[in-house]
C-alpha cells in the first residue's frame, strides 16, 4: 500500500485517504480516466488507439483519488490517477506527475471526510454537528452539505488533494484544486481568444457563494516565474471571490520550512500551521505586497548579518542592493564612493530629506548642495541633494546634461522616486524634476556611469522604472542580501489592538515611572495632534519635571535654539544624554542609531498617515535588539487618487478627470490648452500608478498590513493584551480592571487638557507676529533654517495673503481645521462663482508654464476646482444653499433623486471628489456629506408621523466662522483681476494673463458647466 504511506508522509488521516484513494493497475486507470463522450473513439465505439498508447504507462499501476461532486452530493467521476511511471510532457519533457480525465471538465477535490476529522472541523470552529446532519449509512457524505449550510465556517483553497486532505486532517474545511487557475474559467472561443469575462467554477461558487471567509494556501516556491504564476491566479481567484462577497486571506510561510502546505505542517507541526493561518494576510495587503516583491534573479546572493565587501563589475550599469534594516546598506554604499573619489569621479547622492541627505554626505566625505552653492570656487567631486532640487530652477541648478560619467547613489530608493512623483514639496515642480531625472538616468546608464540604488524594500517597480527613463534596454545587477533575524535577534513586537493608543501611552507612562528609557516614534508634530510629538513632549514635561526629553521633528531640526538642531550628525551622541526621545518621520529612514545599553524600548503610534512601509522603518532606527510596543490605526486615511487598489482602475479615473478638467478649460476660451502634452512621461505615470496601489491597498488594512510587514521581516508579533467591559486578562480583577480604564479615561482628559492650553498658545503667538513685508516672506521662505518666531511671522504672512483680513488666533485655529479648502469651494460655489474658469485657467497656466508646456495629470486633477463645482451644481448644491430653511426629509422626491444621481456615480464622485459614498446610503446622509466639504452640517428639528412610520425632519446649518467677510475681500480681489482670489498665485502671472485677455473676459458670459455623470462607473 506506497499510496497508504505516501499520503500519511503528508499527515493525512488513514481512514481518509482510504475514503478516497484507491490503488489501481493494469486497464483499471484507463477506465477511470477515459470516461469522456468527447474522447475520440473508433466506429465500434472503443477509445481511440492513439488515445489509449498515451495512457499505456498507466497500467503499470499507481493511485486514484477522487471526491464528491458538490452539484449532485454523489461520488464524482471527476479525479486524478497518479502513475508510478510517469510519461513525459511533448513541449518540455518533464515528467507528468498527475493524470486527469482528458476532454472532461475539470472538477476540485472535495474529498469524503469520516465523522471524527468532520468533528475535528467542527471543534475548531466551535460548533456541533446535529444528529440530522450526519447520514448513518454514510456518514462521510454529509459533510460538504453542512458545510455549504454554515457560512461562518472558513474554507481554505490549496492545490491538489494530499494537501486538501492534510488541511481537512488538520481540523480545517478545506478543497484541492487540480491546478493554480482551476478555481475559475475563462471563456474562450476555438483559437483561445477571450471571448467573455472570468468567472467560478460551479463546484466552488457553491461553497462560497454566501460571502464565506477563504484561505488560499498555494505553493511557496523560489523560482521568480513560478512566483508570477502562482501570483496570477491568487489575483484572480481573489478577485472573483472578493467580487462576490467574500473576505479572503492568503496563508504563507518560509519556503525552507516546506514548499506545499503538507510539507510545512510535516515540517513544522501543527502549531506552526495554527499560527501561520491567524497570520493570514487579507488579500489586498498581500497584492501590496506583491507590488513590493523583487524578482529579478540576484547576481550576488548572500546570507549575512552585515553586507560583505562584494566586488561589482565595472560593465554593472544599474546596480540594486536590497538587504534588511540594519545591514550595512549605508556602510556598503561609503566603500563604492570612496572608490569612486579614488579614481576622481563625480558622484551625486539623491535624498527626499534634506537632513538625512546631509548625514549621507557626511559619511561618504562629500558636500550638500548648498555648500557648494555658497562656495563655488572650491573644487568638489560631487554632492548631495533632494529630489525636490533635482531641476534648473532650483537653488541648486541642476543640470542633468553635465552628468554621464559619474556616479550616482539614490538610498531608500522606493521612499525617493515616491517623493519625487507624489509629496506636495515638488508639485510646483514636478515636470522640471522628473525630466531631469529622465536626462540623469539617460546620460549616466547610456553613458559612462553607474547607479546605485539601495533599499530594504526595494521592488521591480523602482528598477523598472529607472530603466524605463534610461530608454535602453538594461538588466539591473542585483545584490540580495537575504539575512533574517534569528529567534533571539527577532524583535519581540507587542500590538496593542484597541481603537485608540491610550492604553499604550498610559503603559509608557507606567514604563518611565519604572524607570525606561523609551524611544518614541510618533506620526505628526502639529500642536492639533493629541498624538503627535509637540503635544506629548508638552505632557511628559508636567509628568516628569526632572527628566530629559528630546523632541526631534522638522520644526526642531531646523531651530537653531533646539537642542535637536543638528542632530543628525551625531545621533548616538546626543540621544545619550535624554532620558526620553519622542521622533516624527522627520527621522524613520536614512538614519542608524547604534547606542546600545541606554533605551529600554521602542515605542510607536501610527495614525494612519504614513506608508505602512515607513512605520517599520521608523521602527528600524534604534539598531539595538529592545522590545518594541506598537500601536497601530485599524485603517489609514492618506489615499491616493480615487482609492483604488486597481492600476487600471486608478490610471482610467484620472485619465477621465482630466480630460473633464481639460474640457472645462475649453469652455473657457483656455488656448493655452492647444500645444499642452497632457500625456507626459507615461513612464512616470506608470510609476506613480503602481506605487499609488500599494499605498492604497496597505491603507485599507492598515494594522494588518503593518503587523504583517513586521512579521514577513522576521519578528515575533505578541498581543499587547486588550482591555473591554466583555474581556479582561486572568491578572486583573474586575475592580482592577475598572481603575485601569479610568486611569485611560484620565490620561486623556490630561493629555487634551495640555493640547488645548498649549495650542491656543501658538495661535496667539501667530496672530501677535510681526509682520513681514513681501520681499522679506521670500527671502526667509528661502532659508533652511528658521527660529520659531520667524516661522510664526511666515504662518501669519501666508494667513493674512489668504483670507485677506486681519489674523485672530480663531482665524489660525479655523485655518489648522482646513478651513480654506471648505470656504474656497463654497466661494466658488455661489458668489466667486463667475470668476471660477478664471481661476482655474490661471492655475493651469502656471503649472504649464512651470512644465514647459507639459503636464502630469495627477498635479493637473488636483489643482482644479470646476469639476469638483460642476458635480456639486449637478446634485443640487447650490440650489438647497439657496433656501436654507428648508426643511428635508429622506422621502422628499427631489433628495431622492439627488441620493440615486450620487449613488448610481459613486466611483465618479469619488475621483472628482474623494468622497466616498456607501451603496445603501440615505438622501439625507448624501446631502450631509456634501454639505461637510463646505462647511455647513444639518440638524435635526422634528418628527412626524406615529411609531409605526416615523420620518425625520432636518435643516441647513450654516457656519458661524465670519466667512461673509473673506469673500467680500475675494470678491473686490476677483472684481479687479478675475482669478486672482488665489492667494498664492503670482501676481506677475496673474496680470500678464488677463492683459492678454482683459477684454475678452469682462465681456463674456457666465459658462455653465456640466458634468457627464452618465457615464458607466470603473470597476
Amino acid at each position: 500500500m506506497n499510496h497508504l504511506l505516501e499520503w500519511q508522509k503528508s499527515c493525512v488521516d488513514e481512514q481518509l485517504i482510504r475514503l478516497n484513494v484507491t490503488a489501481l493497475d493494469g486497464s483499471a486507470p484507463s477506465e477511470y480516466l477515459l470516461y469522456s463522450d468527447e474522447i475520440p473513439r473508433r466506429n465500434d465505439g472503443r477509445v481511440s488507439d492513439r488515445v489509449l498508447k498515451r495512457y499505456e504507462h498507466t497500467e503499470e499501476g499507481g493511485w486514484w483519488c477522487s471526491g464528491i461532486d458538490l452539484l449532485t452530493g454523489d461520488d464524482d467521476l471527476w479525479g486524478c490517477f497518479k502513475p508510478q511511471r510517469p510519461r513525459l510532457s511533448s513541449d518540455r519533457n518533464k515528467p507528468i506527475k498527475y493524470e486527469h480525465p482528458p476532454y472532461a471538465p475539470t472538477g476540485i477535490f472535495a474529498l469524503r471526510v469520516p465523522l471524527h476529522v468532520w468533528q475535528r472541523i467542527a471543534a475548531r470552529c466551535g460548533m456541533e454537528i446535529l444528529p440530522q446532519e450526519i447520514d448513518k449509512k454514510q456518514p462521510d457524505l454529509g459533510f460538504w452539505q453542512w458545510l455549504a449550510n454554515h457560512p461562518s465556517i472558513p474554507l481554505c483553497i490549496t492545490e491538489g488533494a494530499k494537501k486538501a486532505g492534510a488541511l481537512l486532517t488538520a481540523g480545517y474545511a478545506a478543497i484541492g484544486l487540480p491546478g493554480i487557475n482551476n478555481g475559475y474559467r475563462t471563456p474562450r472561443d476555438e483559437r483561445g481568444n477571450r471571448i467573455g469575462k472570468s468567472h467560478l467554477t460551479p463546484q466552488l461558487e457553491k461553497l462560497v457563494a454566501s460571502g464565506r471567509e477563504i484561505y488560499i494556501a498555494f505553493d511557496q516556491d523560489r523560482k521568480p516565474n513560478t512566483i508570477k504564476a502562482v501570483n496570477a491566479a491568487i489575483g484572480k481567484m481573489g478577485y472573483l471571490l472578493t467580487k462576490i462577497g467574500c473576505c479572503v486571506k492568503i496563508i504563507t510561510w518560509k519556503p525552507e520550512l516546506g514548499k506545499g502546505i503538507d510539507d510545512f505542517i510535516a515540517k513544522a507541526g501543527q502549531p506552526a500551521l495554527d499560527e501561520a493561518y491567524q497570520r493570514a494576510i487579507p488579500l489586498d495587503t498581500w497584492k501590496a505586497q506583491g507590488w513590493a516583491r523583487l524578482t529579478y534573479t540576484p547576481n550576488l546572493q548572500v546570507n549575512d548579518r552585515y553586507l560583505p565587501d562584494l566586488e561589482i563589475p565595472a560593465t554593472a550599469k544599474l546596480v540594486g542592493i536590497k538587504s534588511p534594516k540594519g545591514t550595512g546598506k549605508t556602510q556598503f554604499l561609503e566603500k563604492i564612493v570612496a572608490r569612486a573619489r579614488e579614481r576622481q569621479q563625480w558622484v551625486l547622492v539623491i535624498g527626499h530629506r534634506i537632513r538625512l541627505v546631509e548625514e549621507l554626505c557626511q559619511r561618504f566625505g562629500l558636500k550638500y548642495i548648498t555648500e557648494v552653492r555658497d562656495r563655488p570656487q572650491e573644487q568638489v567631486l560631487g554632492y548631495g541633494l533632494c529630489i525636490d532640487s533635482l531641476h534648473p530652477n532650483s537653488q541648486a541648478q541642476f543640470n542633468a546634461t553635465h552628468w554621464s560619467d559619474g556616479i550616482v547613489i539614490i538610498d531608500e530608493v522606493e521612499q525617493v522616486l515616491w517623493h519625487g512623483l507624489n509629496s506636495d514639496t515638488c508639485r510646483s515642480n514636478r515636470v522640471a524634476i522628473l525630466k531631469s531625472l529622465k536626462t540623469l538616468m539617460q546620460n549616466v546608464l547610456g553613458g559612462g556611469g553607474q547607479v546605485f540604488v539601495a533599499d530594504a524594500d526595494l521592488s521591480d517597480i523602482s528598477l523598472d522604472y529607472l530603466i524605463s527613463l534610461a530608454g535602453i534596454s538594461l538588466e539591473p545587477f542585483i545584490i540580495q542580501n537575504d539575512w533574517k533575524p534569528t529567534e533571539k535577534e527577532a524583535w519581540k513586537v507587542y500590538n496593542y489592538s484597541e481603537s485608540d493608543p491610550k492604553r499604550l501611552v498610559r503603559d509608557l507612562v507606567k514604563h518611565i515611572k519604572e524607570g525606561g528609557k523609551p524611544f518614541v516614534c510618533l506620526s505628526a508634530q502639529k500642536l492639533t495632534s493629541q498624538w503627535g510629538t509637540r503635544t506629548l513632549e508638552s505632557y511628559f514635561k508636567k509628568q516628569f519635571p526632572g527628566t530629559k526629553i528630546l523632541r526631534i521633528d522638522s520644526e526642531s531640526l531646523a531651530e537653531p535654539s533646539h537642542p535637536a538642531y543638528n542632530c543628525i550628525t551625531n545621533l548616538d551622541r546626543v540621544l545619550s544624554e535624554y532620558d526620553i526621545v519622542l521622533a516624527s518621520p522627520s527621522i524613520e529612514t536614512g538614519v542608524s542609531i547604534d547606542l546600545k545599553g541606554h533605551f529600554t524600548s521602542v515605542w510607536s503610534i501610527a495614525q494612519g498617515v504614513q506608508p505602512a512601509t515607513s512605520i517599520c522603518q521608523a521602527l528600524a532606527r534604534i539598531r539595538e535588539n529592545i522590545p518594541r510596543y506598537i500601536w497601530v490605526a485599524s485603517y489609514g486615511f492618506n489615499q491616493i487618487g480615487n482609492g483604488s487598489t486597481s492600476i487600471p482602475a486608478l490610471l482610467t479615473s484620472g485619465h477621465r478627470l482630466t480630460e473633464l478638467n481639460i474640457r472645462l478649460l475649453q469652455q473657457s476660451d483656455f488656448e493655452a490648452l492647444d500645444d499642452i502634452d497632457t500625456g507626459f512621461q507615461a513612464e512616470s505615470l506608470f510609476c506613480w500608478a503602481k506605487m499609488a496601489v500599494r499605498v492604497n491597498a496597505l491603507m485599507i488594512n492598515y494594522r494588518d498590513s503593518v503587523l504583517a510587514l513586521l512579521g514577513e521581516e522576521g519578528h515575533q508579533i505578541k498581543d499587547g493584551g486588550k482591555i473591554s467591559s466583555s474581556h479582561f486578562p486572568d491578572r486583573y480583577s474586575l475592580a482592577e480592571a475598572w481603575e485601569r480604564v479610568k486611569s485611560q479615561n484620565q490620561l486623556t482628559e490630561a493629555i487634551n487638557a495640555v493640547r488645548e492650553q498649549n495650542y491656543q498658545a501658538e495661535c496667539e503667538a501667530i496672530a501677535l507676529a510681526d509682520d513681514l513685508t513681501e520681499e522679506q516672506y521670500h527671502e526667509l521662505k528661502k532659508r533652511l533654517v528658521k527660529t520659531i518666531t520667524e516661522r510664526r511671522s511666515l504662518r501669519k504672512y501666508t494667513l493674512k495673503k489668504r483670507y485677506c483680513i486681519p489674523i485672530t488666533p480663531q482665524i489660525v485655529a479655523l485655518d489648522d481645521d482646513n478651513w480654506y479648502r471648505k470656504i474656497r469651494l463654497h466661494y466658488f460655489l455661489t458668489i466667486g462663482r463667475f470668476y471660477l474658469a478664471d481661476r482655474d485657467a490661471i492655475v493651469a497656466r502656471k503649472l504649464i508654464e512651470k512644465g514647459q508646456g507639459s503636464l502630469f495629470s495627477p498635479d493637473f486633477n488636483g489643482s482644479q476646482l470646476g469639476a469638483i463645482i460642476g458635480t456639486m451644481e449637478v446634485l443640487g448644491i447650490p440650489g438647497l444653499l439657496a433656501n436654507p430653511s428648508r426643511e428635508l426629509r429622506n422621502t422628499d422626491d427631489d433628495l431622492q433623486k439627488i441620493a440615486q444621481i450620487a449613488k448610481n456615480n459613486r466611483t465618479e464622485i469619488k475621483t472628482v471628489m474623494g468622497m466616498g459614498i456607501a451603496k445603501n446610503a440615505s438622501p439625507i446622509v448624501i446631502i450631509r456629506r456634501f454639505l461637510e466639504e463646505i462647511g455647513y452640517g444639518l440638524t435635526n428639528i422634528c418628527c412626524e408621523g406615529n411609531r409605526q412610520k416615523r420620518v425625520r425632519v432636518y435643516q441647513i446649518v450654516a457656519s458661524k466662522d465670519g466667512r461673509e467677510e473673506v469673500f467680500r475681500q475675494w470678491l473686490l480681489k476677483d472684481q479687479k483681476y478675475p482669478g486672482s482670489s488665489e492667494f498664492w498665485l503670482d501676481n506677475n502671472l496673474v496680470a500678464a494673463y488677463h492683459n492678454h485677455r482683459c477684454e475678452e473676459l469682462r465681456s463674456r458670459q457666465c459658462i455653465q458647466l456640466s458634468l457627464d455623470l452618465s457615464t458607466p462607473s470603473v470597476n
